[in-house]
């Protein structure tokens, strides 16, 4: 963790034109600002350099290596075996999104306007399997690219998945849409348990407090409280996305699978994907920003 003499001028940072990201990779990778020079807040500041692991902050922005959503039992099968991790303090028997975004990654490269960060993790009990993951972000006047890669870095293949979390600062008064063509009927456990989804017209999200598991999709769009239509967009490794929402902010995250896809039926198309040993899986997304 940072020191918590840290001011945020001394964060590393990246802006092109009116826009400014800043990080503490420390603290899980994350980015914890998103700002326009003159519209305020893209995403929901983070307050300070503080940081508990297991009480995130619900702000800015952060990645989820090698899964995301609930772990479900806190274990899953892979090539017949039985792999049991950590469950969050907060949801019982259950973990939650991955660890990665709970240990400290370092900065690869940093430049004016893009910053790559790398987190090199070794199998523990809260993930048995060793993986390198790397986020690459670039920042331009209306727009934000990033790139995540996920490399075994074990012997042994390993399941599992990527996404980002960004928070964007939106109360439940500003409009926000998905044309995803299906949605995942959440089951007992809160998440979908893959034995039905369902196709879906709707393009307006819920203007109240809501989850929503959604596939089959090309753009998302939230309009931020200082005015700023934010969209994101993503490639076929990101068919996936999870639109949460409360009264303080909006989450449109893009995810390679459908939350809760360690415990779906064998066979399921889920998104998850296997690594050999070596094998390295990579996915692109942006965020344009238009002033609206």
């Amino acid at each position: 963790m940072p020191s918590p003499d840290m001011t945020e001028k001394d964060w590393p940072s990246i802006r092109s034109g009116p826009l400014e990201a800043r990080f503490l990779p420390e603290n899980g990778g994350r980015m914890t600002h998103l700002v326009h020079d003159r519209l305020g807040d893209i995403l929901v500041p983070t307050a300070g350099p503080e940081f508990e692991p297991l009480n995130w902050p619900k702000a800015g922005a952060y990645p989820l290596f090698p899964y995301h959503n609930k772990l479900l039992g806190a274990a899953f099968t892979h090539d017949g075996k039985r792999h049991e991790v950590l469950p969050h303090p907060a949801l019982g028997t259950d973990a939650q999104h991955g660890p990665a975004h709970r240990r400290a990654w370092q900065v690869a490269s940093l430049g004016t306007d893009r910053i790559e960060l790398v987190l090199d993790y070794r199998a523990d009990p809260d993930w048995p399997f060793d993986f390198r993951a790397v986020q690459r972000l670039v920042l331009g006047d209306d727009r934000l690219d990033i790139e995540l890669s996920m490399t075994n870095t074990g012997q042994a293949a390993m399941p599992g998945g990527f996404g980002w979390h960004p928070y964007f600062a939106a109360d439940l008064g500003r409009p926000a849409s998905c044309d995803a063509g299906r949605i995942w009927p959440p089951g007992d456990a809160g998440v979908p348990d893959g034995t039905r989804s369902e196709a879906r017209s709707a393009k307006m999200l819920p203007n109240e407090a809501h989850t929503l598991f959604l596939s089959d999709w090309q753009r998302a769009t939230v309009v931020t409280n200082g005015g700023i239509e934010a969209t994101v967009t993503a490639g076929p490794e990101l068919k996936h996305l999870v639109a949460h929402r409360t009264a303080d902010y909006v989450c449109l995250e893009p995810v390679s699978h459908v939350a809760g896809a360690f415990g779906f039926p064998p066979g399921s198309d889920s998104g998850l994907f296997v690594l050999r040993a070596g094998e390295q899986r990579s996915a692109r997304f942006a965020f344009s920003f238009r002033i609206f």
